[in-house]
C-alpha cells in the first residue's frame, strides 16, 4: 500500500497527506479511490506536473455542446440563434474528438475549411467565439483544458456594405413588401426611417411607444436606448397605432414564441422580406438588400440630420464610433458647408 494511506477497516482507507507545511486528509471506502485522491492532492501540494485528466479524455466536445446548450443558452436573448450555431458544432466532426485533444490547429483548419465553402467571415467568427464561451465555461465546470480557439486567426471582415435606395427604390420596395403578411410593409418602413434592427423592432411594446422616440429597455449589446423620431418616423408610429392592436401588448407578437403560438419570430421576418426584396428585384429592377442592410439606408439618411458621430450613437446604438464614420457619405463641398455654417453660428453667438 502507498505510503500516505492507510486501513482502518474492513472496507475504509485513510489518506494523508503532510507536505511543504500543508495536511491534508480523506477517508475512501475503495482503495483505488484511496490512491487516486492521494496522487492528484499530492501533485497538488508539491507543485508537480502531474494532473489527472481521465475525465478530460473521456468526455467528448459533444457533452460540453449540449451541457452548455441546456444550463446556459436558454438564459440568453438570442438563445434560439446561438443554440442553432451549438447544433451546427455538434454537426461538425470536432464533436466526436476529446475536449483533452482538441488543439488549436484543429480549430484553424475548421476556420480553413469554412472558408472554402464560402461562409462569411461573420458566420465564422461569430460560430468561434461562441466555441471559445463554450471551453470557458468547461472551465468554470471543473474541466481542465485550455481553450484551443485562444490566439488562433479570426476570419477577416469584409469591406462594409453601402447600402442605399432612393425614395423611388423604397417605394418600389413597399410595393412588393404589401404583397406578403399585412405586417410586412410597416415593419420595413420601420426600419427605413429609424434604423432599429430588426430584433428591435420584433420587440417593440405599446407601453415604449411614444410619439417623440421608441424606448428600448434592452437591446443588442444588453443597455436601454431611446430611438428618437424624425417627423417621418412620428407618422410611421401613428400609421401603426392605425392598427388592431393586441392584447397582449406586443406590437406585432411575442418575440419568444413560435409563430404557431401567436408569436413573431427572426425566421418570420427574414423569409416575409426576402419573398419580397426578391419580388422586387424581378418585377420592379429594385437592387436586392438585406433585412439589415435597411438600417444602413436608414442611419446614412439619418446622419445628415444629426450634427456629429456622436448624436448619431445615441440613435443607432453603436458603440464603436469607428463604424458609424461610414454612414457619413458627405461630399467634402458638402462638410464645407455644413462647417462654416456652424462655424458663422458660433462667430455671430447664435450657437
Amino acid at each position: 500500500m502507498a505510503r500516505g494511506i492507510y486501513k482502518r477497516g474492513p472496507h475504509q482507507f485513510q489518506v494523508k497527506i503532510r507536505r511543504n507545511g500543508v495536511s491534508l486528509s480523506e477517508t475512501f471506502e475503495d482503495l483505488r479511490a484511496a490512491q487516486a485522491w492521494h496522487t492528484v492532492q499530492t501533485g497538488k501540494v508539491v507543485a508537480d506536473d502531474y494532473v489527472d485528466r481521465s475525465k478530460e479524455k473521456r468526455t467528448t466536445l459533444r457533452v460540453l455542446l449540449q451541457r452548455y446548450m441546456d444550463d446556459v443558452t436558454p438564459t440568453k436573448k438570442g438563445a434560439r440563434q446561438e443554440a442553432n450555431r451549438l447544433r451546427a458544432w455538434m454537426r461538425s466532426g470536432l464533436a466526436s474528438y476529446s475536449v483533452a485533444g482538441i488543439e488549436p490547429s484543429d480549430i484553424a483548419s475548421w476556420i480553413a475549411d469554412r472558408k472554402t465553402e464560402g461562409k462569411a467571415p461573420t458566420t465564422i467568427n461569430n460560430a468561434v467565439n461562441l466555441l471559445s464561451a463554450v471551453f470557458g465555461k468547461a472551465r468554470e465546470w471543473g474541466y481542465n483544458i485550455d481553450n484551443p480557439c485562444r490566439g488562433v486567426s479570426r476570419s477577416a471582415p469584409r469591406p462594409p456594405r453601402f447600402a442605399v435606395l432612393t425614395e423611388d427604390e423604397q417605394g418600389k420596395l413597399l410595393e412588393a413588401c404589401r404583397r406578403g403578411p399585412q405586417w410586412l410593409p410597416h415593419v420595413v418602413k420601420h426600419a427605413l426611417v429609424t434604423g432599429m434592427r430588426q430584433g428591435e423592432i420584433r420587440r417593440m411594446q405599446w407601453k415604449h411607444v411614444h410619439d417623440t422616440h421608441v424606448h428600448l429597455p434592452k437591446t443588442k449589446n444588453g443597455e436601454a436606448r431611446d430611438v428618437i423620431l424624425t417627423a417621418t418616423g412620428a407618422a410611421v408610429v401613428d400609421e401603426l397605432r392605425r392598427l388592431p392592436h393586441r392584447i397582449d401588448g406586443w406590437v406585432f407578437g411575442d418575440p419568444d414564441k413560435p409563430s404557431a403560438d401567436g408569436g413573431f419570430t427572426e425566421w418570420q421576418v427574414q423569409q416575409a422580406y426576402r419573398d419580397a426584396a426578391k419580388w422586387a428585384e424581378e418585377h420592379l429592377g429594385v437592387k436586392r438588400l438585406t433585412f439589415h442592410d435597411l438600417r444602413h439606408v436608414a442611419l446614412t439618411a439619418l446622419a445628415d440630420y444629426h450634427d456629429d458621430v456622436i448624436e448619431l450613437a445615441r440613435t443607432s446604438g453603436h458603440k464603436t464610433l469607428g463604424v458609424l464614420a461610414r454612414y457619413i457619405n458627405r461630399s467634402p463641398e458638402e462638410a464645407a458647408k455644413r462647417l462654416r455654417e456652424r462655424e458663422a453660428k458660433v462667430r455671430s453667438g447664435a450657437a
